[in-house]
């Protein structure tokens, strides 16, 4: 009986730990931070991508007044978002806007600067 007694304590000090419980986040990640077009650029990539594995809708949205960028969306991890373009819509020799990349993992923002 003392056996039994004995082996009972012992499972239920074996299942108790003081290990806290982890709580896994997931994020969107998004690199690099600054695009820089010099005057022979058309082109650049955006990297889009988060920490699970599951898929997820995103959109780059241009917070700036500006008809220089065209929005764009898509879905699941994406090593290369294109992000172009149009020169001919410039006002001025130098153009700094700022992009919004959003998804249910979050919001970031990608500053970018285009020279003429």
């Amino acid at each position: 009986m003392k056996r039994i007694v004995f082996f009972a304590i012992a499972v239920l000090f074996a299942g108790c730990t003081n290990n806290p419980t982890t709580v896994a986040t997931h994020e969107q990640v998004v690199s690099p931070k600054a695009l820089i077009f010099m005057p022979a650029d058309q082109v650049k990539t955006l990297s889009i991508t988060h920490t699970c594995t599951c898929p997820f809708p995103w959109s780059v949205s241009v917070l700036s007044a500006t008809q220089v960028f065209k929005d764009t969306s898509g879905y699941g991890d994406n090593t290369k978002v294109p992000i172009t373009i149009d020169r001919t819509k410039m006002t001025s020799d130098t153009l700094n806007a700022v992009l919004s990349v959003s998804s249910s993992y979050g919001r970031d923002t990608v500053l970018v600067t285009v020279y003429k």
